[in-house]
């Protein structure tokens, strides 16, 4: 990614080198149909705001399951593709910190977002006001506590598991959470807890999972809810407090 250019330049820039849709050439594509059934026991399905869709996958994922579907994005190369994909959802083209909402939802999915942002707590705070009475904000975001991070520190290829590595920075990504400190973020950005858990408990690199068996990959999901400390990802449902 490009150091020059505009937020929405850059963002075309990673669109164009990241798409989930396609299982033999990224992992991701079954860690969105994991998100999406943890994402399924949560939601409140009346009102849904995704925040970012990349090529659509999560999206065409949960929009089946909701009411009415919208998206906020700012890449419009990702926009194009998901609209093609999920053509029942409404689609807006904006950063989210400029977004300003038509109308509340009652769940607001920040999937792979507050890794991305400068202010994650300021992003926080304004989704507050895009909720309904009894909304839910939905947050998933990389674990940096990962046991695949755990090993790569072991390895010398990471000084320490929080570090931003060269594919963390590839992404977009602006930091690595921990439990720990996604939590103090949610409380301090006006939200209570009401339910937190690991998905998929990621031993190895992407890469090195590319073919693995679907049942291998729920059943590791399932053992690391056991231990979502260490588990790839954290997903955590707020309420406004």
């Amino acid at each position: 990614m490009s150091d020059t250019g505009t937020p929405g330049q850059r963002l075309d820039e990673i669109a164009a080198a990241y798409d989930p849709s396609n299982p033999d050439v990224e992992f991701d594509y079954y860690l969105k149909r994991l998100q999406a059934a943890a994402l399924e026991q949560w939601l409140r399905r009346r009102q849904v705001l995704e925040l970012g869709c990349a090529t659509g996958e999560l999206s065409s994922l949960l929009a089946p399951l909701s009411d009415n579907y919208s998206v906020v994005e700012g890449s419009q190369r990702n926009i194009d593709i998901a609209r093609s994909r999920v053509p029942t959802a409404s689609f807006a083209h904006s950063l989210w910190e400029n977004f300003e909402p038509q109308h509340p939802f009652s769940d607001i999915v920040a999937c792979n977002a507050l890794e991305h942002v400068v202010d994650p707590l300021k992003l926080l705070r304004r989704t507050r006001d895009w909720l309904e009475p009894g909304g839910r904000l939905h947050v998933i975001v990389p674990n940096g506590l990962s046991l695949h991070r755990l090993v790569g520190v072991e390895m010398g290829m990471l000084r320490e598991p929080l570090e931003l590595s060269e594919g963390d920075r590839a992404q977009g990504h602006m930091r690595n959470y921990t439990i720990d400190s996604l939590r103090a973020d949610m409380t301090a950005g006006g939200y209570a807890i009401v339910h937190s858990q690991g998905l998929f408990l990621k031993v190895l690199s992407n890469r090195q999972m590319l073919g693995w068996d679907w049942n291998l990959i729920r059943a590791i999901d399932r053992v690391g809810r056991r231990l979502p400390e260490h588990c790839a990802e954290l997903y955590l449902v707020g309420e406004p407090s």
